[in-house]
């Protein structure tokens, strides 16, 4: 069963985050707590959008007026979902601007303004008043306005260009990172691949003008390789966000495995790196030290001519690339959140 709680651990692979450039929004701290809330929302549209117009209670079999619960996910999820949340503070995305707009235009008003109104933590067979002698079961309250949301999500104008636009944007990244990572490969012949994570500790809090200044560093530094410094040949980036790591880097580093052979050591330096830049607050994650993800990712040694683990590469890139679910940080809007190296090396 798919669950929609935001705060398990595959929301890496779920949600990402879109960032840009501060000029005329006050620069805020991202609020953790509302990105939760996002998130939540977010994951109720992308189940909705997957298994389309599935209803979540149906009529008891034996029992009139009473319904049964049909899908769990959605159930708990609008149970968790903050019904009075309808203003953006530091974050906002799509799928909640659309969940808001059906939301206002199925649900009575009075429940969705008035505190005090217990709507929200009513059974779901309970009878809710639409009027003077007007009663409707809330079961088919929320099962109408799910029903709505799928509709909307398949044919409301704005969210499908979103969508549209976001498929772009995906075909457009991975297209950028193959053709860099097939030209490092062409050209060296053997590369040794490091795959990391780069993030925050969860004690500091930085804004997210600050952690781009971390990342200009970061590749200023890989252009100057020393003792502390690995002699990085190519690197695709990719930022993203989710509940469990928050703001994060994704990396794949490229280096020349003609003459070096020894990832983990060379993925120790690059986490040091990091730490080093960010003041001890950084903190970092190896796939290279895992055993169990080497086997599945294209980590390590790969020459060209293994094109089993070539198309385990690729793979890796389609999931770096993939197509984003975006929570926009209303500060940060048209910033990159992909990038890559560009230095030109002669064929030998």
């Amino acid at each position: 069963m798919n669950n929609l709680n935001p705060s398990s651990t595959n929301q890496d692979e779920d949600l990402t985050t879109s960032i840009g450039s501060q000029k005329t929004y006050e620069l805020k701290v991202f609020d953790e707590n509302e990105a939760y809330r996002q998130l939540e929302i977010i994951q109720l549209i992308l189940y909705i959008r997957k298994f389309k117009k599935k209803p979540i209670y149906l009529p008891h079999q034996k029992k009139q007026n009473i319904y049964s619960i049909a899908d769990k996910n959605i159930h708990d999820s609008l149970r968790r979902i903050d019904p009075h949340y309808f203003e953006d503070r530091t974050c906002t995305s799509p799928e909640v601007d659309l969940f808001r707009k059906v939301l206002k235009e199925n649900i009575i008003l009075h429940h969705l303004t008035v505190s005090q109104s217990d709507f929200w933590l009513r059974s779901h067979n309970d009878a809710i008043a639409l009027a003077p002698n007007q009663f409707m079961l809330k079961a088919e309250i929320l099962n109408d306005f799910c029903h709505q949301l799928a509709c909307a999500i398949a044919s409301d104008t704005n969210y499908q260009k979103t969508l549209l636009s976001r498929q772009e944007k995906s075909l457009n990244q991975n297209k950028k990172a193959k053709r860099l990572a097939k030209k490092l490969l062409s050209t060296f012949r053997r590369l040794l691949i490091i795959k990391m994570d780069f993030s925050i500790h969860t004690d500091h809090t930085v804004t997210l003008e600050l952690l781009k200044t971390y990342l200009r560093m970061f590749i200023k530094k890989l252009h100057t390789p020393n003792d502390k410094v690995p002699p990085i040949i190519g690197f695709i980036w990719k930022l993203e966000y989710s509940a469990l790591k928050r703001y994060h880097y994704h990396f794949l580093f490229f280096m020349d495995a003609n003459t070096f052979t020894e990832d983990k050591n060379f993925a120790y330096k690059l986490g040091e790196l990091w730490q080093k830049i960010t003041l001890k607050k950084g903190i970092y994650q190896s796939f290279n030290h895992e055993e169990q993800v080497r086997k599945n990712l294209a980590i390590g040694i790969l020459t060209h001519d293994d094109q089993e683990k070539i198309d385990s590469l690729n793979k890796m890139i389609d999931h770096i690339t993939k197509t984003e679910q975006f929570i926009l940080e209303r500060s940060q809007i048209n910033q990159r959140t992909f990038g890559y190296s560009t230095r030109k090396y002669a064929t030998r």
